[in-house]
C-alpha cells in the first residue's frame, strides 16, 4: 500500500478544524452549565484528544471541564495525558475529593514521575492522598534515578511461577484481567528470580497439560534497575520487543518497561539533543522569564562569540591583500556560510548516531572518509559554480580561482572537522550533543577564514 505523502498537510488541516469544533463545542457547553449534555460529549471524546481539548481551552475553564469528567479511570488517563503545566494547574485547583479518586487511577509510573517533579510541600500533600498501596508503588519507585530504567518501569507486573502448567496459566491470566498485560508472560522461580518467557501465543497453541518451564524461553532480553534507560530503549529497539522486563541485582523480576515507555524516551533523548546542539535545554518554556532563558543560552554563544573574534583576528592578518583586492570580502559570507551549512550537516549525522548507538567510536575512520568524500563531492560542485560566477560577473580568472578552489577546500574540510570533534568528544567521555556546536562553529569559522586568504595570497601573489 502507498501512502499519499502529499496528502498528509489536507490531513492535518482537517484534523484542527475537527479538534477546534469540538473545543468550541465543550467549551460552550461549560459556559452555559449544561453539565449532564457535556459529561456525554467528554465520555466520547478519547483521553488523548480530551488532554489536547484541555490545552486549547482557557485556563479559567480547564479545571472545571477536568472535573466533568464522571469516569475515575478516564479521568486518570486524561490526566496522565495532560502537559505538565496544566497537570500543575489540575493539581492545585481541583478538589480534593476529585483528585484522591483521579490519583488511584493514575498508573504508578506516571504517577511517581509526576510527583518526582513536584517542590516538597507539594509531594508531601500529594503522596497523602494516595492509598496504602499506590503510595508504597510510587514510594518505591522515586527510589530510582528518572534517567534510569528503574524510573521508568512499572512495578504493575503479572508474572508466574514456572512450575505451572499452560491450563494453571491460562486459568491465572483470565482471573487477573486488572494488570498491565503486553504479549509476554514473564515467569520467575519460587524466589522471585527471573527465570524465564513465554509468549501469549505459544501458550495458546500448547498442550495445556505441559509445564511452563518446558516451553519458556530462558535467554530473557532484560534490563536492571541502575541501567539508563535510553540502554533499555534500545534494547526494545534493537530486538522489535513490546516489552522488556527489569530485575535488579539479584535478578529478581521488579518491574517491566512497555513499548510506549520506549517512544515517551526516544523523543525525551532526541529532543534533548538537538535542544543541546542548538546551546539551549527541555527547560525553556513560555512560562520562564526572558532573562532565565538568555541564562541558559549564554555559555554557548559566549564560545562561538570567542570564535568569531578569533575569526575576526584571522582577518586582521590579512588586512593587506584585503585592500588590495577589496571584491574578495564580497564572496567571504557565501564561502563561509557554506562551509557552516556542510559542517552542520556532518556533525548532525554523528551526534544522532552515537545517541542512538547507531554509530560507535571504532566507526570513526570509515565515517570520517565517508564524510570527506561528501564534503568534497559537494565543495567540487559548488565550487565550480562559484568559480564561474566570480569570473563571469567580476571578469577575474584570479578571483573564480580563489572562490572555487575555497569553498572546495573549506566545504571537504569542515565535513571532516564536523564528523572527527563529536568521535573525539564521545572518546573523551564528554557529551558530543553539547560541545559539538560551538566548537564544530569555532573550527570551521578559524579554518575557513585562514584558508580563504591564505588561498588569495597565494593566486594573487600577495
Amino acid at each position: 500500500m502507498q501512502i499519499n505523502i502529499e496528502s498528509r498537510p489536507a490531513a492535518s488541516a482537517a484534523y484542527d478544524t475537527k479538534k477546534k469544533r469540538l473545543v468550541e463545542t465543550i467549551d460552550r457547553l461549560y459556559v452555559r452549565d449544561a453539565r449532564a449534555s457535556l459529561q456525554k460529549m467528554l465520555s466520547k471524546v478519547h483521553p488523548v484528544d480530551l488532554a489536547s481539548v484541555l490545552d486549547d481551552l482557557p485556563p479559567a475553564h480547564v479545571v472545571g471541564v477536568f472535573g466533568a469528567i464522571a469516569d475515575a479511570d478516564e479521568a486518570a488517563d486524561v490526566f496522565s495525558q495532560l502537559p505538565p503545566d496544566l497537570r500543575r494547574q489540575v493539581l492545585s485547583e481541583t478538589k480534593v475529593e476529585k483528585l484522591a479518586g483521579v490519583l488511584e487511577h493514575v498508573p504508578p509510573d506516571d504517577l511517581a514521575d509526576l510527583i518526582g517533579d513536584l517542590p516538597e510541600d507539594q509531594r508531601e500533600q500529594l503522596m497523602a492522598l494516595l492509598g496504602r498501596e499506590s503510595k508504597d508503588e510510587v514510594e518505591s519507585l522515586l527510589q530510582y534515578d528518572p534517567d534510569t530504567a528503574g524510573g521508568i518501569m512499572t512495578t504493575d507486573i503479572f508474572s508466574l511461577s514456572h512450575e505451572l502448567t499452560v491450563e494453571e496459566a491460562i486459568e491465572n491470566i483470565r482471573s487477573h484481567d486488572d494488570v498491565e498485560m503486553v504479549f509476554y508472560l514473564y515467569l520467575t522461580d519460587e524466589s522471585g528470580h527471573l527465570s524465564g518467557v513465554v509468549s501469549l501465543r505459544q501458550l495458546l497453541l500448547t498442550a495445556v497439560d505441559t509445564p511452563l518451564h518446558r516451553i519458556m524461553n530462558r535467554r530473557v532480553m532484560k534490563v536492571s534497575t541502575d541501567d539508563d534507560q535510553t540502554a533499555a530503549a534500545m534494547l526494545v529497539d534493537k530486538y522489535r520487543l513490546l516489552a522488556v522486563p527489569v530485575v535488579d541485582e539479584e535478578n529478581i523480576l521488579v518491574g517491566m518497561i512497555t513499548v510506549d515507555d520506549v517512544i515517551d524516551v526516544i523523543e525525551e533523548e532526541t529532543t534533548r539533543d538537538i535542544l543541546k546542539m542548538a546551546g539551549t535545554n527541555e527547560s525553556e518554556t513560555l512560562t520562564h522569564s526572558a532573562f532565565k532563558i538568555a541564562r541558559i543560552r549564554l555559555p554557548w554563544l559566549l564560545a562561538a562569540f570567542v570564535g568569531g573574534l578569533a575569526a575576526t583576528a584571522v582577518i586582521g592578518q590579512f588586512e593587506v591583500i584585503l585592500a588590495e583586492v577589496l571584491v574578495l570580502g564580497a564572496f567571504l559570507p557565501v564561502v563561509m556560510g557554506m562551509a557552516g551549512n556542510v559542517g552542520v550537516q556532518s556533525a548532525t549525522v554523528a551526534v544522532r548516531g552515537l545517541a542512538t548507538g547507531a554509530i560507535d567510536v571504532r566507526d570513526t575512520v570509515p565515517l570520517v572518509l565517508k564524510e570527506l568524500r561528501v564534503g568534497l563531492l559537494l565543495g567540487a560542485f559548488y565550487g565550480v559554480i562559484l568559480a564561474v560566477y566570480g569570473y563571469l560577473i567580476h571578469e577575474s580568472l584570479a578571483l573564480g580561482e580563489v572562490v572555487g578552489l575555497t569553498i572546495l577546500v573549506n566545504m571537504t574540510g569542515a565535513a571532516l572537522l564536523a564528523v572527527l570533534l563529536p568521535m573525539i568528544f564521545q572518546r573523551l567521555k564528554v557529551d558530543p550533543a553539547v560541545a559539538t556546536g560551538p566548537f564544530v562553529t569555532t573550527a570551521i569559522d578559524i579554518f575557513g577564514v585562514l584558508n580563504y586568504f591564505v588561498i588569495a595570497s597565494w593566486i594573487y601573489d600577495l
